[in-house]
């Protein structure tokens, strides 16, 4: 007898193609969530996976090339959707400019494109460093601290309310928020974390209209596009797109980082004896621990590399086989920060990350001031980390210990 499972699966996905299991389960499996899912470059490059997401099925691209292409081309695969931010705050909001494919994307691009440039990103910086140093500060003299919960979450946070002009007697409802919508396994508590955001954002925005905030948040409230301000729900999906693009995933690319410097000591003498190769590793951690697993949706009937999909099919893009293609690069599983080779964990085409400057300035800084701070930084005994996989590949749990670098 048939199994649910198999009794969903539409008529054009071909049998060969169907890949009957659960992604999450499937990439949880072990130790190490890149070597489980990286099993998927054995098989066909476009697979149609039973449970993908949520209980929901779709085609799974599991190739580098492949990946890029669907991601370069939105008249076939559009970003444009039904969004889960939408049916979380009950408002028919999309993630802007996320969400919204070319040409009305460009528009929006260019009301926030001036305000992430690297330019623009330096007065930022000196406020970034601060807020490092003072949650390291909090921990410092500890000899170790929970990586996770002690840094890598209240960090883009706090990056996250200065950008935003908010006030930082607001981390810990954040930080809480923040754990309901990405992690709470109840729905309905989602829902309600979701809400209590976008209430937030909603109230922060109207303080804008009457009095001007800085630069930025002038721009998400005031913009124009097409010769005409930005409307209430284009104006919001701006700032929940901040809100989070720049948490979840830096706060996870930073705990594997972590976890990758405490287990090679060798990497750490090297950056230290010269901190100009910092950004050449902040580079090859991104390839090497490319978090994100994206989607798209097939706007039309297509067929792709001799798959037939049709409008509507879900296409899953984990950027992290894409990274780690043995096609593309040599030795994937190795961290060579001599690696001259691209990445696209920070997407490519026309949805490339927004705050892909902010994000790559994040790492580096946490990596310069621990390296400068501790040494031989490492796993405490008898203890390992934890992670999950799903959306997002991130660390729960990071024991560290440390010596504390001798004063000068």
């Amino acid at each position: 007898m048939a199994t649910a499972a198999e009794l969903a699966i539409p008529p054009h996905v071909r049998p060969g193609l169907v890949w009957n299991a659960d992604f999450d389960a499937f990439t949880s499996e072990g130790n190490d969530p890149w070597a489980a899912i990286c099993r998927l470059h054995d098989g066909p490059p476009v697979r149609w996976c039973t449970n993908v997401a949520y209980g929901r099925s779709g085609w799974v691209v599991t190739r580098h090339d492949l990946i890029s292409e669907v991601m370069i081309d939105y008249e076939n695969f559009t970003a444009e959707r039904h969004g889960m931010i939408a049916d979380l705050v009950g408002e028919n909001v999309r993630l802007n400019p996320i969400e919204i494919d070319p040409p009305a994307h460009h528009g929006y691009r260019r009301i926030l494109n001036p305000h992430f440039t690297p330019k623009a990103l330096r007065e930022l910086e000196v406020a970034v460093r601060k807020s490092a140093s003072e949650l390291i500060d909090h921990f410092a003299a500890q000899g170790g601290c929970e990586f996770v919960s002690d840094f890598a979450i209240p960090y883009p946070s706090y990056v996250f309310l200065d950008l935003l002009d908010m006030p930082r007697s607001m981390l810990d409802q954040f930080i809480e928020w923040e754990d309901g919508i990405m992690r709470a396994p109840d729905m309905m508590d989602r829902v309600k974390a979701a809400r209590s955001v976008y209430a937030y954002l909603k109230a922060h925005r109207e303080k804008q209209l009457e009095t001007a905030g800085n630069p930025l948040l002038d721009a998400m409230v005031h913009g124009e596009v097409d010769g005409r301000e930005l409307t209430y729900l284009e104006s919001m999906g701006m700032f929940y797109v901040l809100y989070v693009g720049g948490l979840d995933t830096v706060y996870s690319t930073l705990g594997w980082i972590l976890r990758h410097l405490a287990m090679d000591p060798d990497l750490q003498d090297r950056l230290r004896a010269d901190p100009e190769l910092i950004g050449p590793a902040v580079e090859e951690f991104a390839r090497a621990y490319s978090v994100v697993v994206t989607h798209r949706n097939l706007a039309r009937d297509h067929v792709f590399h001799g798959v037939e999909m049709k409008a509507g099919d879900e296409i899953h893009l984990p950027l992290m086989l894409a990274d780690r293609d043995p096609e593309v690069f040599a030795d994937p599983h190795v961290v060579d920060i001599d690696r001259k080779a691209r990445h696209i964990a920070f997407g490519t085409g026309t949805h490339n990350c927004l705050g892909i400057h902010l994000a790559k300035r994040e790492l580096r800084i946490v990596v310069e001031l621990f390296l400068e701070r501790f040494r031989n930084i490492r796993i405490r005994e008898g203890e390992d980390y934890r992670y999950h996989t799903g959306r997002t590949f991130g660390v729960e749990f990071l024991p560290l210990v440390w010596d504390a670098e001798p004063a000068a």
